[in-house]
């Protein structure tokens, strides 16, 4: 191995500290989803990943839909990350966004259409990662929603360098929610099941699934297993030491519109 792959390799181990996963609408780990937040409802999360032996940064993060139309949706955000590397080089901020044909739009046959960008950091070969992301998705009687694309990562070639020392920008990306559950208690509104999965040695590479526990509507946790498939790549870095995490997510929407009477 030449000296700048070597170094190429160091980096990325170095900087996949700073690579928790940012939240623009998700499954559970990818952004295979079409769900865009809806317009001027603010969406606050709180992230974690953790192991026996290894932790990934916490993510604090807000996206808002931006487009008031029914058959062309948007969403921005902007997450925080800590503890974080970043903090080292004074950058822990990646910004995300993206547009959507809803589901059922043009026509009942339609699948839902998304197109986005997200985890765009403004430090260059710390949290430029880019991710752009595609994906179809398709909602089915029992079954639930299907979701399928694809990735680019579009930013830095030291973050997308894996352990392999290669540098692996793409790969495909595939997700299942279910059907809601109803249980209409109070404290507990719904369950749904849900799975995702993004190809690739690099950092973003993983799989993922869990349960999702909607106390009401609007608030809600999932929680389950990620696995990286990047295996060596996180466990020869000090923060993640791991490639195996336990991730709990708190999603909570603030709907400031009065009440519908």
């Amino acid at each position: 191995m030449t000296k700048a792959l070597k170094a190429a390799l160091a980096a990325a181990a170095l900087v996949t500290a700073s690579a928790a996963w940012a939240t623009p609408s998700t499954t559970f780990w990818t952004p295979a989803t079409t769900y865009t937040q809806p317009y001027l409802i603010p969406h606050l999360t709180y992230d974690t990943y953790v192991a026996e032996k290894g932790i990934l940064q916490n993510t604090y993060g807000v996206t808002m839909g931006v487009l008031p139309f029914e058959k062309l949706q948007g969403e921005v955000g902007v997450d925080a990350f800590y503890p974080t590397i970043s903090l080292r080089t004074n950058d822990f901020v990646q910004v995300n966004g993206k547009l959507t044909l809803p589901e059922n739009a043009f026509a009942d046959w339609q699948p839902g259409v998304s197109f986005g960008i997200a985890n765009v950091g403004f430090k260059k070969d710390v949290s430029d990662y880019d991710l752009l992301h595609l994906t179809v998705a398709k909602t089915f009687p029992v079954i639930g929603n299907i979701g399928v694309g694809g990735y680019y990562g579009a930013g830095s070639k030291v973050l997308w360098t894996g352990s392999d020392a290669k540098v692996n920008r793409s790969g495909f990306m595939a997700s299942w929610t279910s059907a809601d559950i109803k249980i209409g208690k109070p404290g507990l509104d719904k369950i749904i099941f849900l799975a995702d999965v993004a190809t690739g040695k690099n950092w973003f590479g993983a799989v993922g699934g869990g349960i999702g526990l909607y106390f009401t509507p609007s608030i809600d946790v999932l929680t389950g297993p990620v696995y990286l498939l990047d295996e060596n790549l996180y466990k020869a870095n000090s923060m993640a030491n791991t490639n195996f995490m336990w991730t709990v997510q708190l999603d909570v929407d603030m709907d400031f519109a009065a009440p519908k009477k």
